[in-house]
């Protein structure tokens, strides 16, 4: 829901999660690893 939701609004979502299955639907994914951002 909150992915159409966004997609209809057209607005920036950001979201955290740990689920690699909710990560995928994203268009983008930036990731953290040692404490530094890895994208």
């Amino acid at each position: 829901l909150m992915f159409e939701l966004n997609r209809e609004a057209g607005t920036t979502l950001v979201l955290v999660t740990h689920d690699r299955e909710i990560a995928a639907r994203c268009d983008r994914q930036l990731r953290i690893e040692a404490g530094r951002l890895a994208a």
